[in-house]
């Protein structure tokens, strides 16, 4: 969604590439570290992945709250770059290092959260290649619904998709930690 707003101002070449690179500054060392992540013990594997879930599912959670309170819609969704004066619209098109940076800190952020569910998942079911795999069609499944719904995700309400995201992910959290703690020796 951020990529999108982005790319809505304008600045589609820095949307794609700070996609990419953050997306790639996350999975190349997962791809190596992979490896070692099967001999650490799943109770702790679970308890720090359910830590992780759990702030981060209820931060979201929170934020999420607090906008619909106040009725309130994510900054990012009207500009994307409105903390950063100079950088809006007006600008001239040329490509412009710091939006791809801002991109990619973005996409860095997600896409280490898709690697600490999907390491969990793999880790404790030990089916590397089907995590993996799934992994592989969700992302290539949300980019192929993103250049459908092109001109309609604007309209979309995001507070809600966050709310509910917020809940999923500290419910996940919340049982995995209990897991992890309940078998841990």
């Amino acid at each position: 969604m951020i990529a999108y707003a982005l790319a809505r101002t304008g600045s589609v070449k820095e949307a794609i590439i700070g996609t990419a690179l953050g997306n790639l500054l996350v999975a190349i060392p997962a791809y190596f570290a992979w490896p070692w992540l099967a001999r650490i013990p799943i109770h702790l594997l679970q308890s720090i992945v359910g830590v992780l879930l759990l702030w981060l599912g209820v931060s979201w959670l929170i934020k999420s709250v607090r906008r619909k309170w106040h009725g309130q819609r994510p900054g990012w969704v009207e500009n994307p770059l409105r903390a950063f004066p100079g950088s809006g619209e007006s600008e001239e098109m040329r490509f412009s290092l710091f939006k791809t940076l801002v991109m990619t800190k973005s996409a860095s952020i997600e896409a280490f959260e898709i690697c600490m569910i999907v390491s969990a998942l793999a880790v404790a079911s030990e089916a590397w290649d089907a995590a993996l795999a799934g992994m592989a069609a969700a992302l290539l499944g949300t980019g192929c619904l993103v250049i459908a719904l092109k001109g309609t995700l604007h309209h979309l309400p995001e507070v809600d998709f966050k709310l509910w995201t917020g809940a999923l992910l500290a419910s996940i959290g919340f049982w995995w930690l209990y897991e992890g703690l309940v078998s841990w020796p």
